[in-house]
């Protein structure tokens, strides 16, 4: 099992040969509230600011789209928070741009071409934008031409992906002479991301299962991968489809009216990579053949249905997804607010989590109306989790024990992230065979710690093949890592 010094998040069993008396649980955010909400005539549907639900004229129908997809990022290189966001579906509105120096308190600056708005790109003809993701490309240098990427589609038009890229993220050029470089379908969280083991990019875009839209619909996911050297200038259609697939979730209930259509699908599929772990941020939307009439919508009662929740789902390979842990038994990262809240009727994901301050700064789409409902009060909100606590093993009264795979041992010291603090975690060095070896074993009562580092004298045995050993009472284990 190559463990070396990558931290090992306990997210699947990867690193893990048995468990006793443990369960694997799902983390939970902590809200921190709304953050950004509409303010400018660029962010509303009606094209005038108001206060209130938010609709009206746009493309098929005219939802409120301020926020609708999203990429919060930490600009390293300008040391600030940059936000960059769909401000809603009406024609010649495209794509618009945030900032942040805490996080917290946003700022619209106006960087359009004309000085006059937050618009940053807009779409040729005069066109709309929809599926709208930006990426900063963690393979190349700031200062390049193609740093920051983005992947759309422009309304009305083809259904299809469009790639652009720019060396700020303020002044963009297309790929493809701005023609799209995919097939049918982009009304999706269309993104492309640097895949750092395969050293490729991946494209990810929707998959029609159901033609037809409406009570039809069956949407899925579609991942792709560049096939030409990732020169995507040159060849920005080269892409090769690794996978696609539907929630499949075990709850069979269909939509009803519709050809035995699964209510529980994947609306939106960003996928984020994190210490050797790709997640899939998992949009589920209950999905419904019932409309709300203008006029009737309710900002009081929590729905459970046409309402959008937000899962988690690791993968070691960026293909293959987890469900069972999180989606299937409804546990999601960030619940729906209670009734008559902002965010009652969806909690969607952004296109990327921050990992900030030794926290996960997790933005996200809410609404206070369902699917359907068309006019609702959108909204920007962050939720905050602990480092490395999307999920973790956990043992309570009766101890449970943990024990790695067989691992060559490369590192000084060891990092515990665990939170222990009503109970005790034993951690014991074991030889191949998985025999304790002499002294090489720590306890820890009452300790909260993210980098706990027990006095573990690892130097002579390095190189040396060795199992780890967990035994956790009334106890969390979030991640460990060696260190040199």
């Amino acid at each position: 099992m190559p463990v070396g010094l990558q931290k090992q998040l306990l997210a699947d069993d990867y690193v893990i040969a048995e468990t006793h008396n443990i369960t694997r649980e799902v983390g939970q955010a902590r809200k921190h509230g709304v953050v950004m909400k509409p303010t400018l005539p660029s962010d509303f549907q009606t094209g005038k600011v108001h206060e209130g639900p938010d609709g009206g004229g746009g493309y098929s129908f005219g939802e409120s789209a301020f926020c609708w997809f999203f990429s919060p990022h930490w600009d390293e290189q300008k040391n600030m928070f940059r936000l960059w966001y769909m401000p809603s579906k009406r024609k010649g509105i495209g794509l618009a741009y945030a900032e942040s120096k805490d996080g917290i308190k946003w700022s619209k600056p106006m960087v359009s071409k004309d000085g006059k708005s937050n618009i940053v790109m807009e779409p040729a003809n005069g066109a709309g934008l929809d599926g709208v993701t930006v990426t900063i490309d963690p393979s190349v240098p700031y200062g390049s031409p193609e740093k920051y990427k983005v992947a759309y589609f422009p309304h009305p038009g083809k259904c299809q992906t469009h790639l652009g890229y720019s060396a700020d993220g303020i002044n963009w050029k297309s790929y493809n002479n701005g023609n799209p470089v995919t097939g049918r379908a982009a009304d999706f969280s269309n993104k492309i991301a640097w895949d750092p083991n395969r050293k490729k990019y991946l494209l990810l875009c929707r998959q029609d299962f159901g033609a037809g839209g409406g009570v039809g619909e069956l949407r899925g996911v579609r991942i792709m991968e560049h096939s030409m050297d990732n020169d995507l200038i040159n060849h920005p259609t080269a892409w090769k489809t690794l996978t696609k697939f539907v929630l499949n979730d075990p709850d069979k209930t269909t939509v009803p009216g519709s050809r035995n259509v699964p209510q529980r699908q994947i609306h939106t599929f960003p996928i984020w990579y994190y210490e050797g772990v790709w997640f899939g941020l998992t949009d589920v939307l209950v999905a419904t053949d019932v409309p709300v009439p203008h006029g009737k919508q309710d900002y009081q009662t929590k729905h459970e249905k046409g309402v959008w929740e937000f899962y988690m789902a690791p993968s070691r390979d960026a293909i293959n997804y987890d469900f069972k842990v999180a989606a299937y038994p409804r546990k999601p990262l960030i619940p729906r607010g209670p009734a008559g809240s902002f965010d009652k009727d969806c909690a969607r994901p952004p296109a990327n989590i921050i990992t900030h301050n030794d926290e996960h700064w997790i933005y996200y789409f809410a609404t206070n109306e369902r699917w359907g409902a068309r006019f609702w009060d959108a909204r920007l909100a962050l939720a905050k989790l602990r480092l490395d606590g999307f999920f973790y093993l956990e043992a309570k009264d009766e101890p449970g024990t943990i024990t790695t795979k067989p691992f060559k041992l490369e590192g000084d010291k060891l990092e515990v992230n665990v939170n222990a603090k009503e109970g005790s975690l034993l951690i014991e060095v074991l030889d191949e065979e998985g025999r304790p070896i002499s002294r090489l074993s720590s306890k820890s009562k009452r300790v909260d710690k993210l980098r706990l580092t027990p006095k573990l004298k690892l130097k002579k045995h390095k190189g040396k093949t060795v199992k780890l050993k967990f035994t956790l009472q009334n106890a969390k284990l979030y991640a460990f890592q060696f260190k040199q």
